[in-house]
C-alpha cells in the first residue's frame, strides 16, 4: 500500500491507525461508557476484526494522548471520552460547508430531537469558527436565513442513555425490555419490544417494533420511553419491509377500520388549487376547473388522520365529495368545531 505520495506505508501499519481512529470516533461521540467487549462489537459490525487484547493495547496506548479515562466497575472495565474534552476529531471545513451546516442546524433546531444534534455540535462549532476568520462571511447570518413556513412548536425531549440503547438494538437486531408511558395513562407500563426501525415524522422520533409474541407493528415515541435495556436476544424472524411499510401509509396514523387507498375527490377554491399544483397530494392527482372560484380535486391518497388533518386545516377552502364516509365525518367534525364558538 502507498500514499499520495507514492511512499510504502505498511499494511500493519495503515490497518492499526484505521482501527485506532474508529476507537476513537466510537467513543468521542458516544454518550455511554463502553467496555472492550462492546468495543470488539462495534469495531466487528465495521467489518473491523481484532481481540480484545489488541483493543486494550490500543486504549491504554490511545489514553497517553487523547482524553480517554476509564472506570472499572467489579471485573469490567469502561472507557469513555471526556466530555469537557475540546479536541476535534474532524478534518476542516470550507466556507460553503460551513455556511451549509449552519443553515441545516438553523432549519432542523425546532425540528429534531436535540438529542439527534449532539453528534453534530462539533461540526457546527467548527462551521461557526471557520465563517469567525473571515471579514467577508463573519456576518453570513445577516444574508442567510431558514425559518419554518407552520406554527413553531419545540420537539420532545428524548432520554440520551435510552436513546443510545435502542438505536443499538436496532442495528444488532436484539430485543428490548422498556419503560413505556402511554399517552392519556397515569402508569408507565414494561414492554419486551423487537426493535424494527427508527422513524423521525415531523418533530416526533418513533421505534417500530413487535411486542412479545405478536406480529403486528406497533408505533413507540421515543419520548415516552423512560428507561431500555438490552434483553439479550436476537429478534424473532420478521417479514417486514420499512419502505413497505411506508409506502402504505404505516406512519400516517390510520384509523381503525381505515379504508386504505381510497380515490379522494373535493372541490376547492381556486388559490388552493395552485398550491396543490406546486405540492400535489399524490402522483396521479388530477385538477380541472369548475368555474372562476372552484376546482375538481381528484387524488388517490391514504384514507388516514394525515388526510384528515389536512382537509380541516383548509376547511374553509375545501368541500369534500366523496368518498361518501370521509364527507360526512368532516361534516360532523366541522359542526363539533362550530359548537366550540358561542
Amino acid at each position: 500500500m502507498t500514499n499520495k505520495d507514492g511512499l510504502k506505508c505498511p499494511s500493519k501499519t495503515v490497518n492499526t491507525v484505521h482501527r485506532q481512529w474508529m476507537i476513537l470516533k466510537y467513543l468521542s461521540r458516544s454518550a455511554e461508557r463502553k467496555t472492550t467487549e462492546e468495543l470488539r462489537y462495534y469495531l466487528t459490525s465495521e467489518e473491523v476484526n481484532q481481540t480484545q487484547r489488541t483493543i486494550q493495547r490500543d486504549l491504554a496506548f490511545l489514553a497517553d494522548i487523547f482524553p480517554l479515562q476509564c472506570e472499572r466497575d467489579g471485573h469490567q472495565v469502561h472507557w469513555y471520552w471526556q466530555r469537557d474534552s475540546r479536541t476535534e476529531l474532524m478534518a476542516g471545513l470550507s466556507f460553503s460547508d460551513s455556511i451549509s451546516l449552519l443553515l441545516v442546524q438553523s432549519s432542523l433546531t425546532s425540528l429534531l430531537p436535540k438529542l439527534l444534534f449532539k453528534g453534530l455540535e462539533s461540526q457546527f462549532t467548527l462551521a461557526a469558527s471557520t465563517l469567525s476568520k473571515s471579514k467577508t462571511l463573519a456576518n453570513w447570518s445577516q444574508k442567510f436565513a431558514s425559518i419554518e413556513p407552520d406554527l413553531s412548536s419545540s420537539p420532545p425531549a428524548i432520554d440520551e442513555q435510552v436513546l443510545e440503547r435502542v438505536q443499538n438494538a436496532v442495528l444488532r437486531e436484539q430485543q428490548l425490555e422498556v419503560s413505556y408511558q402511554p399517552i392519556h395513562q397515569s402508569e408507565p407500563k414494561s414492554y419486551q419490544l423487537a426493535p424494527l426501525a427508527l422513524v423521525l415524522r415531523g418533530q416526533v422520533l418513533y421505534l417500530l417494533a413487535t411486542v412479545g409474541k405478536h406480529t403486528d407493528v406497533r408505533r413507540f415515541a421515543m419520548h415516552r420511553m423512560l428507561a431500555a435495556e438490552l434483553y439479550g436476544e436476537a429478534n424473532p424472524k420478521r417479514d417486514f419491509n420499512l419502505q413497505a411499510y411506508l409506502d402504505t401509509g404505516g406512519m400516517q396514523f390510520t384509523s381503525e377500520g381505515s379504508a386504505g387507498l381510497i380515490t379522494f375527490k373535493a372541490k376547492v377554491k381556486v388559490q388552493q388549487a395552485d398550491h396543490l399544483e406546486e405540492q400535489p397530494l399524490s402522483e396521479d392527482m388530477q385538477l380541472s376547473k369548475i368555474d372562476d372560484e372552484w376546482c375538481l380535486l381528484i387524488a388517490t391518497v391514504i384514507d388516514s388522520w394525515q388526510l384528515r388533518w389536512w382537509i380541516m386545516s383548509h376547511s374553509a377552502n375545501i368541500e369534500v365529495l366523496a368518498p361518501l364516509g370521509l364527507s360526512q365525518k368532516i361534516k360532523q367534525d366541522l359542526a363539533v368545531a362550530l359548537g366550540n364558538y358561542h
